[in-house]
């Protein structure tokens, strides 16, 4: 792998980090009565989404639904026999 393949790649995994904690403070900022600050923790969750569709697309990652389903496959059996 190259330098600039493990940089996209940590990309990636950050900008997917960020997505899922800003999704998890704009939940916690409705319970809390923040609509507004909700809101924003949602619209920055999108942009994270957006630049980890783009690294994932530059990677190459993003193949056919067939291919697609199968590698979704192997990750949760992986998860379940090996992590859990």
């Amino acid at each position: 792998m190259t330098k600039t393949e493990q940089n996209l790649l940590d990309a990636f995994a950050g900008e997917s980090q960020a997505n899922r904690k800003y999704l998890a403070f704009a939940k916690q900022a409705d319970k809390e009565g923040h609509a507004q600050a909700a809101k924003l923790f949602r619209a920055a969750a999108e942009a994270e989404t957006v630049h980890a569709h783009a690294h994932l697309k530059t990677l190459g990652g993003i193949n056919s639904t067939t291919e697609n389903l199968k590698e979704a496959i192997a990750g949760e059996t992986h998860e379940y026999k090996d992590m859990y």
